[in-house]
């Protein structure tokens, strides 16, 4: 029955998936080969220190607990002796005897009196771990083959190889860079690498950019009110003269219609007025009113008609009406002179790009560009920078940059008002070095401060 519960165990060690399955196992499991009171791993990872990997008893365990660590403690001064184990018998008893005293005054508050160490080794015969099992009972003083503690030998060369296995790799740094070393085509690359660094190139520094006009006007609304509709879609060519937008008029008209009807009333005034003064000389000086009166509401229903008049927002020349979503307008209040959109000319195109603060390599005027559009890769467009801003704003992917603005030259090719991509700014002529230990050299200074 305990060779079944061993193969059974070990069955269950090589379907592991983690290290964390590893470590339940070997806590909880091999109770079946023989009886403990606990049971706890503790593992040796080199450089991250050593720590407790597992509990009897326990899905989780907290590697800084005073136990935690207080166990990791007596790991490791235990391991150059789990280390000398011969490889058939890598099981030793341990006790306070074999504690320095700090560690020593811990013990029966942490472990039972009678506790084996199984040191799980790798095949190289160094501990990668070690697995504590105590119980209230002795251990034997032998292994007897036909004991069930016997077993727990077995279990420990098993348990070594399959932690060695999950948790430590299976060729060292070193090994991999000897074995690199010996082949000549990677001598001649790591000589050749000294040579490349000191190739000429052109800084650079890619940013994103959109495609605009560089002869465009702003469109705003010529009085306040709430816009009706607008009559254009967005990136819609327009003509001179023709409407792109309409303000809410029901307000505008009622008023007109109020005029209008006064301005009858005046009109009638004056003629009864003009009737009287042929008859009576007093009745002179009410047509002079009367007319006054007539005057001033031709007056208020021409400026309610020129207000009418601006309801309408007209394009001032050819171009495309740029703005955004119609529905993000309608019935929107506007002020007198609030933008609307932009009017601009398809035919002179340019660039509008965001260079972050620390990608500035080349801001001068003249400075070569190659915009990459995302619709066509393959197939980038010339440009040249017209000029930068000197003042740091918020870029659209909210990253403090500086605005730039460049002209296509030659052929725009796919290239219309709206479309997005990278833009390529070059800057001088610089060593290859340089450009590629640019960025780990500005943050070290900006780190240590020199």
């Amino acid at each position: 029955m305990t060779d079944l519960a061993f193969h059974a165990l070990a069955a269950k060690v090589h379907a592991a998936a983690t290290a964390a399955d590893l470590s339940f196992i070997f806590c909880n499991e091999t109770h079946a080969l023989a009886p403990y009171r606990q049971a706890a791993l503790v593992g040796f990872f080199g450089a991250r220190r050593t720590r407790l990997a597992g509990h009897s008893g326990l899905a989780d365990v907290d590697a800084n607990s005073p136990y935690a660590l207080w166990l990791a403690d007596v790991a490791n001064h235990l391991r150059p002796q789990l280390d000398a184990l011969p490889a058939a018998a890598r099981v030793m008893a341990v006790g306070p005897a074999l504690l320095p005293p700090a560690l020593a005054a811990a013990w029966a508050d942490w472990l039972p009196d009678h506790v084996w160490v199984l040191s799980l080794a790798g095949p190289d015969g160094r501990s990668r771990a070690a697995l504590f099992l105590g119980r209230d009972t002795p251990w034997p003083a032998d292994f007897d083959a036909g004991a069930p503690e016997y077993l727990l030998l077995q279990a420990a060369l098993l348990y070594g190889h399959a932690w060695w296995a999950m948790t430590q790799r299976r060729r060292s740094i070193g090994t991999l860079a000897s074995s690199l070393w010996a082949r000549k085509s990677v001598r001649w690359a790591l000589a050749a690498v000294p040579l490349l660094l000191l190739v000429p190139v052109r800084e650079y520094a890619l940013i994103p950019a959109e495609v605009v006009s560089n002869r465009s006007q702003v469109i705003s609304s010529l009085r306040e009110g709430v816009v009706k509709r607008m009559v254009v879609k967005p990136n819609t060519p327009v003509k001179a003269g023709e409407t792109l937008a309409e303000l809410d008029d029901s307000t505008l008209y009622n008023r007109l219609a109020v005029a209008q009807a006064s301005l009858a009333s005046a009109r009638m005034d004056l003629l009864q007025a003009s009737q009287r003064a042929i008859e009576t000389q007093t009745a002179k000086a009410e047509l002079s009113l009367a007319d006054g009166k007539l005057r001033e509401r031709q007056v208020d229903v021409e400026a309610l008609q020129r207000e009418i008049g601006q309801l309408a927002i007209k394009a001032p020349s050819d171009g495309v009406f740029v703005y955004t979503d119609p529905n993000d307008w309608a019935g929107r209040p506007v002020q007198t002179g609030e933008r609307v959109g932009l009017l601009a000319d398809p035919a002179v195109l340019g660039l509008q790009a965001w260079a972050p603060v620390n990608e500035a390599v080349n801001l001068k005027p003249g400075a070569p560009m190659t915009f990459f559009m995302r619709v066509a890769p393959l197939a980038p467009v010339d440009a040249r920078l017209d000029y930068a801003g000197y003042q740091v704003i918020e870029a659209p992917n909210g990253i403090a940059s500086y605005l730039l603005r460049g002209t296509l030259v030659g052929d725009a090719g796919e290239a219309r008002i709206g479309l997005r991509g990278t833009a390529r700014v070059s800057g001088d002529w610089t060593l290859l070095g340089y450009l590629m230990f640019r960025r780990p050299l500005a943050a070290a200074r900006e780190w240590c401060g020199c």
